[in-house]
């Protein structure tokens, strides 16, 4: 019986994690809706919301809710915007970071009233949500029943909430990049970002979904053919100084300025839309693990090797450095450093990309002393 609970567990979190999966990078409360309709289809829930912390107004603000009747109640009674002062279970989550879980709300002291005599919630689950590293809201679960969850769902709950905490980050992301596009008067550029975001993120769900569905018996073979096909690339001349411009001046912040010092023109033969994403995990790592106000150095050049020419982009930060035990798998599927928020997949794909252009990504770096990552491609010859 346990076993068979544990497969139908499983399977309910693949299903939803494929869901969530799905969602586009999208405005963020559009984004945060589709994640908690994809919750309280797996959980049968009347109400999921997924409350963001707004630092101005020091309040909860339930930017995503899941489309249903007991979710519109909420709003018209004004439970969809929480100050913290007023306490209650979701703010309580929020400060302690702790997972809640009860079957009998109407008799918890420290329930906010509205909750319990205006919802009438019987049972509540609530989980932290952890953005970019930090705690920034919660999301709670509800049901009219009264001992509706199960350990199993809080559990569940928890699992989930990773997961939507990066559908939060990405299109917080998209919205950042779209406004300092803006601000540098380049909405071409935001707009083709935006795309390579989305397409990005297609390339994510095919080693995620690959490694769920292990779980399900799909064979190794299956798995690399999916593998092989992300990376087909389409050979021509690139100039990879004027690309090396192009990201600094969409991924440069008054926080971390991006700056290239490269020849006049580095021609390499590769696929645009592949290097470009190779150079944007690259700067965007380097600048992930930058101090605050430490610049990001950007250099391309023409190298002389093997009796060929190599195009050369070299990425160097100021900040901590590479652990050492961590250099020989830094571009291993799924490893991620001290400090980062992503999946562990940036690197990887940037270094699968170089060697599938007959190139090669290397790393180095001492502690304290920041990282250096090297990217070579062949020189492209007419």
């Amino acid at each position: 019986m346990a076993t068979m609970q544990g497969t139908e567990s499983s399977d309910r979190l693949l299903e939803t994690l494929e869901k969530l999966l799905e969602i586009p990078s999208a405005e963020l409360d559009t984004a945060l809706t589709r994640a908690c309709n994809a919750v309280a289809d797996a959980l049968h829930a009347d109400k999921v919301d997924a409350f963001l912390y707004n630092e101005s107004k020091h309040t909860l603000v339930a930017l995503g809710t899941s489309t249903q009747p007991l979710s519109n109640l909420q709003k018209t009674l004004g439970l969809d915007v929480l100050p913290i002062a007023n306490g209650g279970r979701a703010v309580h989550v929020f400060q302690t970071g702790r997972t809640f879980v009860t079957g009998r709300l109407d008799e918890d002291p420290e329930e906010l009233r509205g909750v319990k005599q205006g919802l009438k919630i019987k049972s509540k689950v609530g989980v932290p949500l952890e953005v970019g590293g930090r705690r920034r809201g919660m999301m709670m679960i509800a049901s009219l029943k009264p001992d509706f969850f199960r350990p199993a769902d809080a559990h569940f709950a928890e699992s989930v909430a990773r997961w939507v905490a990066m559908i939060a980050h990405r299109a917080e992301l998209v919205q950042e990049i779209t406004r300092n596009a803006v601000e540098q008067g380049r909405r071409a550029v935001a707009e083709e970002l935006i795309t390579v975001l989305a397409h990005d993120l297609r390339n994510y769900l095919s080693p995620i979904r690959a490694r769920l569905h292990l779980l399900r018996g799909r064979s190794e073979r299956d798995h690399r053919k999916d593998d092989q096909g992300i990376f087909r690339v389409d050979i021509q001349p690139i100039d990879l100084t004027g690309l090396a411009h192009e990201i600094a001046k969409v991924l440069s912040t008054p926080e971390h300025q991006i700056i290239v010092d490269a020849a006049e023109e580095t021609v390499v033969a590769a696929d645009a839309q592949r290097v470009q994403q190779c150079v944007e995990n690259l700067v965007a790592n380097a600048v992930q693990h930058s101090p605050h106000g430490a610049a990001v150095n950007v250099m391309v050049r023409i190298e002389r090797r093997d009796d060929r020419d190599w195009g050369c982009l070299e990425v160097r930060n100021e900040g901590p450095g590479i652990p050492a035990e961590l250099i020989p798998r830094i571009f291993d599927r799924f490893t991620a450093g001290p400090g980062s928020h992503g999946l562990g997949l940036g690197l990887y794909l940037a270094q699968r990309i170089a060697v599938a252009h007959g190139g090669e990504l290397t790393a180095d770096s001492s502690a304290g002393k920041g990282a250096r990552f090297l990217l070579r491609l062949p020189a492209y010859e007419q």
